[in-house]
């Protein structure tokens, strides 16, 4: 008798649990379902161009989703319909982007030095099925506008960061208390990051902040430092921050500036225990400096007045393999190249080093942490400036055009 009470109090137990499992899960999903569509980092703007502009956003929910946009001839009638905007949606291998959290869109075929404003959109999609696809609400962002790049341009200037770590509150301070209006790109040289971990840390420790200070209306471009190469999801990083040549090494131009942006991989060997056997950067390296020695052969870098570097471990350092590695390889292509200043960090220590006999040939600019460069550039010469978080001029000096 006893025991058949005992096996009911059991039964009756393992039964309010199974009912108590089903309510919290009803509810949850109930909770998700009534939670409205909304975009919840970005947009922002990557690898700007003469033709194109990559514009990147996140919602708390799958979606397909759009950009709006029109050239400032239109400006007059967007959004208000007058006439007709373009439409771009995102497409793989035939399949339009669709049922994903995060929507990244290239506008392509665009005019150069063109102002453009857009907006983005995204519907929720509620069921996917194979053969039936229900959507629900729709969220529209509100207008921002972006400048394309062009050679034909004169006078512009820019601005670099390095070495965050994450330090949001920092880098809040340093946008702050620069002159972004007038900048057309900001540079972030590496380091931004710590590790890649949840990409919570990525929206808090870079994204977000560059969001409310810039992003959406002006580009930047990451240079990925050594600490960017590290973490269960450091594979993962590219999807953030993509760029159509599917490397993080490339050029481009603005103005008379050829810039080319570089990847120092890591700085400890690959052999190191640190590593556990997970890369391959002396190959990387070795892939880079054949890519630089055909581009400093193309008319985009002969034709430039200025020829600009920017990779996050610095050439002609000295301190660790990484540094001794690039200096080997594409130090006397950067040389015979004729490059006007390579920026870079890594150190967390403000450096200028001056061209030396049997070394680097050009100025090597390495920024300290907590400080921003902002660079001015004209027909005659670069004026660069660098300050620290609290506005103060850390340094100054000018490179006039060869």
């Amino acid at each position: 008798m006893q025991l058949s009470l005992i096996k009911m109090r059991h039964k009756i137990l393992l039964r309010a649990f199974f009912i108590s499992c089903c309510l919290v899960f009803a509810l949850q999903e109930s909770s998700f379902a009534k939670e409205k569509l909304e975009i919840t980092h970005g947009p922002y703007l990557l690898e700007p161009g003469e033709d194109c502009m990559t514009i990147i956003w996140f919602t708390n929910k799958p979606s397909l989703s759009w950009i709006e946009y029109c050239g400032d001839d239109n400006f007059g009638t967007f959004p208000r319909w007058g006439g007709y905007p373009e439409i771009v949606k995102g497409s793989t291998n035939g399949l339009i982007d669709a049922n994903s959290l995060r929507h990244s869109i290239q506008l392509t075929n665009l005019k150069a030095g063109t102002k453009y404003r857009y907006r983005i959109v995204s519907k929720e999609i509620l069921q996917y099925d194979p053969y039936e696809v229900i959507y629900g609400d729709s969220t529209v962002d509100e207008i921002y506008e972006f400048e394309t790049l062009s050679t034909e341009k004169t006078n512009f200037s820019f601005g670099a960061v390095t070495d965050m770590h994450e330090r949001a509150g920092v880098l809040d301070t340093l946008l702050q208390n620069s002159l972004l209006d007038s900048m057309d790109m900001i540079f972030y040289t590496g380091d931004m990051l710590n590790w890649i971990g949840s990409e919570e840390r990525i929206f808090d420790g870079l994204i977000d902040v560059s969001v409310d200070h810039f992003a959406k209306t002006k580009p930047f471009i990451l240079t990925r430092g050594n600490h960017e190469t590290r973490g269960p999801n450091a594979r993962e990083l590219f999807s953030y921050f993509p760029h159509s040549s599917g490397k993080y090494y490339y050029a481009f131009s603005q103005g008379d500036v050829r810039f080319i942006v570089l990847d120092g991989g890591e700085d400890k060997p690959d052999t190191h225990p640190v590593y556990a056997g997970l890369v391959d950067f002396d190959n990387y390296r070795t892939e880079q400096a054949e890519w630089l020695q055909n581009e400093v052969q193309c008319d985009d870098f002969k034709n430039a007045s200025y020829k600009i570097v920017l990779t996050h471990i610095p050439p002609y350092r000295g301190r660790g393999h990484g540094s001794n590695d690039l200096t080997e390889k594409w130090g006397p292509i950067l040389n015979e190249a004729n490059i006007d200043l390579v920026i870079s960090g890594h150190t967390h220590r403000f450096e200028r080093i001056a061209p030396r006999e049997g070394k680097n040939k050009f100025p090597i600019l390495i920024l300290g942490k907590d400080m921003m460069l902002k660079t001015d550039v004209s027909p005659e010469q670069l004026s660069l400036s660098i300050n620290d978080t609290k506005g103060k001029v850390v340094d100054e000096f000018k490179i006039s055009e060869k």
